[in-house]
């Protein structure tokens, strides 16, 4: 079960990612994390209204301080996502965001069989894979991007580490903690430099909706998928998220697949299959 929800977690994750990249290109990055995350907060409250098994204040204050580490991430990967280039923006985050948990899981306990390990290795492989660049444009690579890539990868991986240190009986209130930290932080930035929280083109809001649904859904299966299994595994194969946000800019967009991108999509099958034996 931890293995499936994982990958749904990174399929509505890269599907978040591709709606709040094309957010971010319509309205400022302010406004499409404050929109989404607003959004966000009011779907995950009435979820966790009626599914959670009990109200743990701790937990929230964790989810809280996670989203504040969420938030940085998200905000410099819609802006990276937007200003590109998406093949150096797209790797750099997801396999920080992997990396983080992962070895944090490691270093905490976790324990992986041969094949496990070689197939969150494999994992790796094809985040980058996936992630490499088909349409041959060139725009620059500058430290500015590096920079910032690799760290909305490790604000990614502080949030997953202080999700999967919450009760599973408290899911998925963290998650309302986080969405409340930023939705009220970012909103209070917008009103005090009076600016609108939502954008007035109708394309831009829509995109941002949709962003908040995937956004916060996969947050709240990630929650759900470190209570099934253990954080390294989870934390892997849900940074397998730019598959998504390949074939959904494929189908779209009509971006060009590269042969390495094919080559990724393979070499994820084959991690997902050798960790699932391990």
């Amino acid at each position: 079960m931890a293995i499936f929800l994982s990958l749904l977690t990174a399929a509505i994750f890269g599907t978040g990612d591709f709606c709040g990249g094309l957010a971010a290109k319509r309205a400022s990055v302010v406004q499409v994390v404050a929109g989404s995350h607003l959004v966000g907060l009011v779907g995950v409250t009435i979820a966790a209204v009626l599914v959670a098994d009990e109200l743990i204040f701790e937990d929230v204050a964790l989810g809280a301080a996670g989203g504040a580490f969420g938030g940085i991430g998200v905000a410099l990967l819609y802006r990276g996502l937007a200003r590109g280039p998406m093949s150096v923006v797209a790797p750099l985050t997801a396999m920080t965001s992997a990396a983080i948990p992962a070895g944090w899981g490691l270093a905490t306990g976790d324990s992986l069989t041969v094949a496990a390990a070689i197939g969150v290795g494999l994992a790796l492989v094809a985040i980058g894979l996936v992630s490499s660049n088909s349409d041959g444009t060139a725009t620059p690579v500058t430290f500015q991007v590096v920079g910032e890539a690799l760290v909305a990868g490790v604000g990614f991986g502080a949030f997953f580490i202080l999700l999967d240190a919450t009760s599973s009986a408290s899911a998925p209130w963290p998650i309302v903690g986080a969405r409340l930290f930023t939705s009220t932080l970012l909103v209070l930035f917008l009103v005090a430099g009076r600016r609108r929280v939502f954008p007035r083109a109708t394309d831009a809001r829509r995109l941002i909706v949709a962003t908040g649904v995937f956004d916060t859904g996969s947050n709240v299966l990630f929650l759900y998928a470190t209570n099934q299994g253990s954080l390294t595994l989870v934390a892997v194969l849900s940074s397998l998220y730019p598959i998504s946000t390949v074939l959904l800019a494929r189908y779209f967009l009509h971006e060009k697949m590269s042969r390495s991108q094919l080559w990724g999509f393979g070499a994820a099958v084959a991690a997902t299959a050798l960790i699932a034996a391990g």
